[in-house]
């Protein structure tokens, strides 16, 4: 058996050694060389000394498996252990316990059966059981016997002593000396003595350690040796041999090490160059190696190299010579299937060669270094003088290590510099998708040393292959070429989806290959490429010459980082073609959202080759879904199709996940029972989830009745979750453009009053914020007060005029944080025992605060006595923000006009009071002044006249003022109530009463059909009898020329009266509007200045303004805005 052992370990460990241990027989791993001791051949004894349970089967399972795996009969002696407690070890460990024991091949015995089945240890007895056990197992025609015992038993109190042990042990060794057997004795640290221990290690020629390692025992002893009467003596000195061993193993030992340490910190300086480590390893492979130079060498073609780096003084071997390969030593090592090594060049017959008569090195040292699977140089060491001992292992290593070194380094360079490169023509701005694949095709011809660069479309399934792109021309083979897929190396890729490669078509039985065959194409290495929502491309190098050898792994590991890149950017170009697409539906101004949806849908269909697609709306929770609009579905548009997939599947699941949900097919998984599967067929789904602000709305979906070949990519997701958003933003949009628009239309219309303003804002609110509740309530944080002012909703303790501490309700949010609040979670938010939680049950709310001046705070807010599952969006915030805003106007404006009015009302009962009381006093000067010029009229001289004529002017003047000022101070008092009316027919009237002024001054006057207005009839006459006349009368010296004309604008008409008269300066147009303010003396123009006043009051009264538009000596524009009637 120790045959068969030695045998099997010369193919483990080496193909030069013998009588090595059988590590692969014994299942254990080997530590160190592994010879027996050369008096001593017996390997198949081993020691096994364990400290706990798992350390100790660690060891003996494995053992014990092997020898089953070998057809041998495998024996375990328990006792440390029972036998149920080995056999589940066993069983816990991947061994068939329960057919080995059928079968014979194994068995389990306590020490009672085997040591001591006499009633005590026999040894002569044990020796006698282990060899019919090994017969009888010959004879069963196992292979072999294989046997592991715990030896715990040997401690018990019996007449068993340590020696007999020992003694036994050591007698196994050699009595079945070439018989097929093997043991394994298991000793626990923890039990044994230390002084039975030391025994045991001289017994053993091996110990297992590490549970599974083998370590050759430098302390065994032979039997002769163990048992002779010189044992202490021999015993003495073979420790002091062992001892002076070790300390010649240790020092050659730390001799390497320490090299080795050398060559690898040469190798991982971080900043040195290249060239700097290489002339460092240079110079310590000379030390290393006793030799006097170094150098390295980088082979340029076939007959020609260059010394790239040398150190040591030599004529003819210095860094920068190029030299022919003919007649050197690199040309006999490159030449070689390894290294060289020549101490002695006259003994190794080389004096007679021409390298030696150029280089005169007498001792060399060299291998050869190869970078890409291709020859790159040679690392070389030599003397002018023998060298005196022969190279060592030790040496011979350190040199293939050194080679391998630096074949790393220029590995590594070569790596870098391609992904440099690559990295360079990828990233370049300035070159298109197709100049880039041309550089990278020159680039991989380069790197892997072929001819061309390709791309190609090919189908697997329909055998189709069709050239793209080609880096040159070649004679057939270009852009548009079309073949069968089978007939191109490409198959080999499609097929495999990784890098693949021929180097030699026919030895692969590509021979018959129209590539081979009419391409002449002899080597390939291409990869496959598979695109996303496009056709799949093979990116792929060939040439018409035979590749020498295989490609590396590094080569592979390029094609597939080139095929990488390729697959990127066309994925990406895949991408943007998608997103430009969908950009320029969703940007179109001329289409309306149906429109775009519908488009979207279809471009989706294309994108992820599915046959149907729809916008699914869940108008309630839990309820059936409604499809909005769908393409491919065979439904007629006008039909509602209404679904009610079940939980967790299809628009069920996506609805109520934040992700895209996919299902490449359903075959096979809890969808396949789905109604939508049953009834509809759908088989594979792609589908997200679209919102209306915050509120779920519904699915955007694609799906086909067919199962998916592959399953939905993270970018289609990510495509798919981009056009929910949209649509998303789109329902949102309108939703709030659409509660924008009526919150605006409320809060313009004239019609309406505050209050019912205020209730059709509750309404929107409630509707906008999905609430049952709305109010507004007076607020004063001072006295901690809260009082409802208007609500809306059923609602028992929230009703107007309901009070409360402004402390126990949600709206003191709004006084301790400012602008609008907003709460969910009331007791999370701190109102768990609030009034307005416990009492008013209210679970939700948004609300602002209204501040005002002059006037009690207020808050507006929405409730609901319902939780709400998600947080308030800041587009609702804001579009609370923008109706308090309004309520805040509204309120500020009521108060304003409401002083505004009492401002006026005192005003007019002052000029009322003011323009009565002065009439009588004007009454009695104007009848006296009229008794003088009666009675003494003839009395007054010239001077007295003129002076008397003064004074009855003034008076007329004064009275035409106090009449003008009680019309400007009725106006709001004594008007007729608005009614239709046609401005035509003011206009002819006006006319009329100023027909002798026009025909005095020869104005010409020209109007247009003027409107039918609201408004009072009296006072829109004097509007347009005051600004005609001021026309005629400011015309200059020119006849007048009058121009009246009206033009709707939305909800009114701009009446204007244009003239050619003198004009009024810009810094002068807002004084014309002044009561009493004259811009001419009376002398030159007559009048009371209050006309345009009393316009400008009439117009107001009508909500329109007024407003002129003039410059000196270019006549002046008046225009005034009246409302129009509404039913004409």
């Amino acid at each position: 058996m120790s045959k068969q052992l030695s045998d099997h370990t010369i193919q483990r460990l080496s193909s030069d050694s013998e009588g090595r241990f059988d590590s692969s027989r014994s299942t254990f791993d080997i530590r160190g060389p592994i010879d027996p001791d050369e008096d001593h051949e017996h390997t198949d004894h081993f020691a096994h000394l364990y400290e706990d349970r798992a350390e100790q089967f660690d060891a003996a399972v494995p053992f014990i498996e092997a020898g089953l795996e070998r057809g041998e009969r495998c024996v375990y002696v328990a006792d440390d252990n029972t036998v149920d407690e080995v056999l589940a070890a066993m069983r816990a460990r991947g061994v068939d316990v329960d057919a080995a024991l059928e079968s014979g091949a194994l068995s389990v015995h306590t020490e009672a059966e085997t040591y001591r089945r006499t009633g005590e240890f026999d040894r002569e007895a044990m020796l006698s059981f282990w060899e019919e056990t090994l017969t009888d197992a010959i004879d069963d025609e196992f292979t072999g016997l294989r046997a592991a015992a715990e030896m715990t038993w040997a401690l018990e109190a019996d007449d068993t002593g340590f020696d007999d042990l020992c003694e036994y042990e050591e007698l196994l060794n050699p009595l079945y000396s070439g018989d097929e057997y093997a043991v394994l004795c298991q000793y626990n640290r923890d039990r044994f003595p230390a002084e039975v221990l030391h025994d045991v290690l001289r017994t053993h020629p091996f110990l297992v350690h590490d549970d599974t390692t083998v370590y050759r025992n430098v302390y065994y002893t032979p039997p002769e040796e163990y048992f002779g009467p010189d044992r202490p003596s021999k015993e003495l000195d073979r420790k002091l041999a062992t001892l002076a061993d070790l300390t010649d193993a240790r020092t050659t030992i730390e001799t390497h090490e320490r090299y080795q340490r050398e060559l690898y910190e040469i190798i991982a300086t971080p900043h040195a160059s290249f060239d700097e480590k290489v002339e460092s390893l240079l110079e310590l492979g000379r030390e290393r190696l006793g030799l006097e130079i170094g150098y390295f060498t980088e082979t340029l073609d076939e007959n020609t190299f260059e010394i790239v780096d040398a150190v040591g003084m030599h004529e003819h071997i210095r860094p920068g010579v190029t030299d022919s390969l003919s007649g050197t030593y690199c040309e006999k090592l490159l030449a070689s299937p390894g290294r060289i090594a020549v101490r002695d060049a006259a003994e190794a017959g080389w004096t007679d060669d021409p390298a030696y008569e150029r280089f005169g090195l007498d001792a060399y040292f060299g291998t050869t270094i190869h970078v890409g699977g291709e020859t790159y140089g040679t690392l070389c060491f030599g003397s002018e003088r023998t060298r005196e001992v022969p190279y060592t292992d030790a040496e011979r290593t350190f040199l293939d290590l050194m080679g391998q070194l630096v074949e790393y380094e220029l590995e590594r360079q070569r790596r870098e510099r391609f992904l440099r490169e690559s990295s360079q023509i990828t990233s370049d701005p300035n070159l298109d998708f197709e100049e880039k694949l041309q550089a990278l095709f020159e680039l991989g011809c380069e790197q892997f040393g072929l001819e061309r660069g390709a791309m190609a479309k090919v189908d697997s399934d329909d055998d189709r292959f069709e050239v793209e792109y080609v880096s040159d021309t070649h004679d057939g083979f270009e852009p548009g070429l079309e073949l069968p897929l089978s007939e191109t190396y490409c198959a080999t890729v499609a097929g495999c989806g990784t890098v693949g490669s021929v180097d030699d078509p026919v030895e692969a039985g590509y021979d018959d290959l129209y590539v081979y065959r009419e391409l002449d194409m002899k080597t390939y290495l291409g990869t496959y490429i598979e695109v996303e929502g496009d056709v799949d491309r093979t990116f792929f190098f060939v040439s018409e010459e035979p590749h020498d050898g295989e490609f590396s792994d590094d080569e592979r590991t390029f094609q597939r980082l080139l095929g990488q890149w390729v697959k990127y950017e066309l994925q990406r170009r895949q991408r943007e073609a998608f997103l430009q697409e969908s950009y320029r539906i969703t940007s179109d101004p001329d289409r309306d959202f149906e429109e775009k949806l519908e488009e979207l849908l279809e471009l989706g269909r294309e994108r992820f080759d599915l046959e149907m697609g729809g916008l699914n709306h869940l108008p309630m929770q839990g309820g059936e879904f409604r499809l909005e609009k769908g393409v491919g579905l065979g439904v007629d548009p006008d039909d509602e199709l209404w679904s009610d997939p079940g939980y967790g599947c299809f628009c069920r699941q996506t609805i109520e996940a934040d992700d895209p949900v996919t299902m490449a097919d359903v075959r096979g998984t809890d969808w396949q029972d789905d109604v939508i599967h049953q009834e509809f067929g759908l088989t594979s789904y792609l589908g997200t989830r679209v919102t209306d602000g915050s509120t779920p709305y519904g699915t955007f979906w694609f799906g086909s009745t067919e199962p998916r070949d592959r399953p939905f990519s993270e970018t289609e997701c990510t495509f798919i979750e981009l056009l929910g958003q949209w649509i998303s933003y789109e329902l949102e949009r309108e939703r709030r453009e659409h509660h924008q628009q009526t919150l605006s239309r409320i809060a313009a219309d004239p019609d309406r009053s505050f209050d019912e303003k205020l209730g059709d804002l509750f309404k929107l609110g409630c509707e906008r914020f999905d609430l049952e509740i709305g109010g507004l309530a007076e607020i004063d944080p001072a006295s901690d007060s809260f009082t409802v002012q208007a609500m809306t909703g059923d609602h028992d303790q929230l009703q107007p005029g309901a009070e409360a501490p402004l402390s126990e309700t949600y709206c003191r949010e709004t006084v301790d944080n400012g602008a609008v609040a907003d709460i969910t979670d009331p007791e999370r938010a701190g109102f768990g025992g609030s009034i307005a939680y416990e009492e008013f049950g209210v679970e939700t709310y948004i609300g602002t605060r209204v501040e005002l001046e002059n006037e009690p705070d207020r808050t507006f807010f929405f409730a609901s006595t319902d939780s709400r599952d998600r947080e308030f969006t800041q587009a609702e915030r804001t579009f609370l923000h923008l109706m308090s805003q309004w309520i805040a106007y509204e309120l500020e404006r009521t108060q304003r006009e409401r002083a505004l009015e009492e401002s006026n009302e005192r005003l007019e009962q002052f000029a009322y009071a003011a323009s009565h009381d002065l009439q009588e006093p004007l009454r009695m000067v104007t009848s006296y002044l009229q008794l003088l010029e009666s009675r003494y009229g003839d009395a007054f001289d010239e001077d007295g006249e003129e002076f008397l004529n003064f004074a009855v002017d003034g008076a007329d003047r004064m009275r035409e003022m106090i009449n003008g000022l009680l019309a400007y101070s009725r106006v709001e008092t004594q008007g007729d109530p608005f009614e239709p009316v046609e401005l035509d027919a003011l206009l002819e009237d006006v006319r009329e009463d100023l027909q002798i002024q026009i025909d005095e001054t020869d104005a010409a006057i020209a109007a247009e059909r003027l409107p039918r207005v609201s408004g009072d009839a009296s006072q829109l006459r004097q509007v347009l009898q005051n600004l005609l006349e001021n026309a005629i009368q400011y015309s200059g010296d020119a006849p007048p020329c009058v121009r009246i004309d009206a033009t709707r604008r939305g909800r009114e008409w701009v009446i204007s009266v244009e003239d050619d008269g003198i004009g009024i300066d810009p810094d002068d147009q807002d004084r014309v509007f002044t009561v009493f303010d004259r811009l001419h003396s009376r002398e030159e123009y007559d009048g009371t200045g209050i006309g345009l006043a009393l316009c400008q009051r009439i117009v107001e009264r009508h909500g329109g303004d007024i407003w002129v538009d003039s410059e000196p000596g270019e006549g002046s524009t008046f225009s005034f805005t009246l409302p129009a009637v509404r039913d004409r």
